[in-house]
């Protein structure tokens, strides 16, 4: 990793979004939550998935067609695929909805520590859409971008600013941050596969959120990928933005 930009490398950490603390990348420390959020309607997030270790909530997914499930690629690298499960159709991460087996699943072929991190996950079988089962449309790269200081809706079910994890699924609205604010905190930055979105302080996403969607205008603008320094820190928050990877998702799409 390159130093940051406007910080000492002794100063600050990447953090992995996981829950339980696990999914460290070399020295870096693995915690988070959704600080400053509010519970989201029971229906409005039919898109979310609690993505699931032997039943234990990791990480966010979201659904993009009746048998592909997108999340972050450090949310799966370390886990047979027959420990993994999701839960669809429910705010609560402990009960109702449903539990789906997973079939398979792929991770970017470049995937490495922070970048390029997305995998698509195949369930065995198909979901039945309801008012609370839906898939979420990809924001596509012909399609115009959200400008700097547009709102992008993020949700999950990681720990809350209480300090316990969230049990019903919460939401909160960012702030899609200039470039320049990204490089500052990530100097990795590459607009074309990334964004940053910026918070007040003690706000933004931490552990358990990480794989999940962040929304511009109803479709998918990208999936959560980690925090800079502390949760709630100066620095924003970083997404993978998935218009940047328009032609691989699509290929897994049709696999």
């Amino acid at each position: 990793m390159k130093p940051t930009t406007g910080a000492t490398a002794a100063a600050l950490l990447l953090t992995l979004l996981l829950a339980g603390g696990g999914g460290q990348a070399e020295t870096q420390a693995a915690q988070g939550r959704i600080l400053g959020g509010e519970e989201a309607a029971n229906d409005a997030t039919p898109y979310a998935v609690s993505l699931r270790v032997d039943n234990a909530h990791v990480c966010g997914a979201c659904i993009i067609s009746e048998t592909k499930l997108l999340t972050a690629a450090h949310c799966l690298y370390r886990d047979s695929k027959l420990r993994i499960s999701g839960r669809v159709g429910s705010p609560n991460q402990y009960a109702g909805g449903q539990v789906v087996a997973i079939a398979s699943y792929a991770i970017h072929p470049d995937y490495q520590k922070l970048e390029n991190n997305l995998a698509v996950i195949t369930l065995k079988t198909p979901l039945q859409w309801t008012t609370r089962i839906q898939a979420i449309e990809l924001l596509g790269p012909d399609e115009a971008q959200p400008a700097e200081g547009a709102a992008v809706s993020v949700v999950g079910w990681g720990t809350t600013a209480d300090g316990v994890a969230a049990f019903k699924i919460h939401k909160i609205n960012l702030t899609l941050a200039t470039d320049a604010v990204c490089l500052d905190a990530y100097s990795d930055h590459d607009a074309s596969k990334d964004f940053c979105l910026a918070h007040k302080l003690k706000e933004g996403t931490c552990n358990g959120d990480g794989g999940g969607p962040a929304i511009y205008n109803g479709k998918l603008l990208g999936v959560c990928n980690f925090v800079v320094g502390a949760c709630g820190s100066r620095y924003p928050d970083v997404f993978v933005r998935t218009a940047g990877y328009s032609a691989w998702l699509q290929e897994q799409l049709l696999a």
